[in-house]
């Protein structure tokens, strides 16, 4: 509703306009009275009221010389004039002030209502007008700004160009769709240097002058707003920051590539191109994808530490290669359904989770993190299957054997394996010894010594380098066994088959 303002010295007349008509139905609510000059323009500056009702004479000061302080001050207001007198000097200056109407004492009530009227009529319009104009106006700059994110100079306005030359900037992107709360949440926040633009089904937040800590802090906020509201799994992928208007473009563009390989990163609340970067210095070949063989054998061993140390290692990989949602889940959906037709062909008794189930249960993931999780856990429930059902055949040892022969390298002991089949330790080792005739570490040191002799036929290492590669950290030690199991040191062995150094 419109603010309407009544002020007069006389207080019938006062109380007779505030009650004569009924307001509301014109679209106005009588915010107060003013009872002289000095009153009526105190209560012009703290209600800016829409219209007052204003009569000339009155103590203090009169009408016009509150209508020419109300002007000097720049207060927006409309004003109808109450007199009792018709003077036309009075009407000639009043005109030039921009006065809405004249209307004489006593008031003509459908008079007033008339001009209340039109007044209410003109202020709507011209609200509509102002509307437009701010709508034309932002789609302008909205325009702008998406060209200014395409790197299209052309396209964006003089007094934009103006505003922001010689600047530093930095694009960052919503990684996903916001509730509409949100949204504007997010534009209320903008100061004259921070500008939310809409782009390809994305919100940009584009930073303009803003130092790294000023923007970080304004994203966290921002996730902190989301998270009050019901957008979980939101994150930021910000651009690198830029100099000049022309480069606006190249953190844009970071932040399109932060977005082709955000699947892989999409537990964390915030994605720098810094983290692309650092990741694509990093050797491929450092990385392999993954040893279906190696992590079957893990599994079916239950080597829990091994499965899960090959899950970090086969989503490395994937972080390292970018690929796209898509890719990934198909890739390990082919992969691990290669693995549970393997397990299936030794095992067929055992029941694990359908193919089908499996890749529609990979497919909802919502990132590369999600898919490492569940297929972890998902191995974790086939190798307790596998550990029940080799224990029911009697074969356990026939399976330590086995994760000896290939683990030997590694650190191992009878308590490694006792803990890792789920037996106790001592009764373990009593039973390896009555069915393999020879305690456990004399089996694992036989293996270690008759895999050393192997690589002694390769030249190219040193006997303490192969100490290190058959699992000995002590070549002492190694020696010492060596000796012990094949009645001669190393070197002599080397000698005596033409293997020197």
């Amino acid at each position: 509703m419109l603010k309407l303002l009544i002020i007069d010295d006389e207080s019938i007349i006062r109380e007779g306009l505030r009650s004569i008509i009924s307001w509301a139905d014109y679209g106005y609510k009588v915010c107060d009275v003013g009872i002289d000059g000095p009153d009526g323009l105190n209560k012009i500056r703290s209600y800016q009221p829409d219209v007052v009702l204003l009569d000339i004479q009155m103590p203090g000061f009169s009408g016009i010389e509150l209508i020419h302080k109300v002007k000097e001050e720049n207060i927006t207001c409309k004003f109808i004039i109450l007199t009792a007198y018709s003077n036309f000097s009075y009407a000639k200056e009043l005109m030039a002030l921009g006065i809405e109407s004249y209307l004489l004492k006593p008031i003509d009530e459908d008079e007033l209502i008339q001009n209340i009227s039109r007044i209410a009529l003109d202020r709507a319009e011209e609200q509509k007008r102002q509307e437009q104009l701010a709508l034309y106006d932002q789609m302008n700059r909205d325009k702008s700004f998406r060209a200014l994110l395409d790197g299209n100079l052309e396209d964006v306005s003089e007094n934009i160009m103006k505003e922001l030359h010689g600047k530093k900037f930095q694009v960052a992107r919503i990684s996903s769709e916001i509730k509409q709360a949100n949204y504007h949440w997010l534009i209320s926040q903008n100061s004259e240097q921070i500008y939310v633009v809409r782009k390809e089904n994305y919100n940009h937040v584009l930073f303009v002058n803003k130092e790294e800590a000023e923007v970080k802090r304004f994203l966290v906020e921002a996730q902190k707003k989301f998270s009050l509201n019901d957008d979980e799994n939101i994150a930021m992928l910000v651009g690198s920051s830029v100099y000049g208007t022309e480069k606006i473009n190249q953190s844009y563009l970071q932040t399109k590539e932060l977005a082709d390989v955000y699947f892989c990163f999409s537990e964390e609340a915030m994605v720098d191109y810094e983290k692309l970067e650092e990741l694509n210095k990093v050797d491929n070949q450092l990385f392999k994808s993954l040893n279906k063989q190696l992590l079957y054998d893990y599994v079916e061993l239950g080597d829990e530490r091994n499965i899960e140390k090959e899950i970090v290692k086969l989503e490395q990989y994937y972080k390292v290669t970018g690929y796209s949602k898509e890719r990934i889940s198909a890739e390990m959906i082919a992969s691990f359904i290669s693995i549970f037709d393997m397990i299936t062909k030794k095992y067929p008794d055992v029941e694990i989770i359908s193919k089908e189930i499996f890749a529609t249960n990979i497919n909802k993931q919502a990132n590369l993190r999600g898919i490492c999780i569940y297929i972890q856990e998902e191995l974790s429930s086939i190798s307790y299957l596998l550990s029940a059902y080799t224990t029911m055949k009697g074969n356990i040892i026939d399976e330590i054997k086995k994760y000896i022969n290939n683990h030997y390298h590694e650190d191992i002991s009878l308590k490694l394996i006792a803990d890792l089949f789920h037996y106790n330790s001592a009764y373990l080792g009593k039973t390896f010894k009555q069915q393999t005739g020879e305690f456990f570490n004399v089996y694992l040191h036989r293996i270690r010594i008759k895999n050393a002799k192997k690589l002694m036929k390769n030249k190219r290492y040193k006997i303490y380098e192969i100490s290190d590669l058959v699992g000995y950290s002590n070549s002492d030690y190694f020696y010492k066994n060596f000796r012990l199991y094949e009645g001669m040191s190393p070197k002599e062995f080397q000698m005596q088959n033409n293997l020197g150094e």
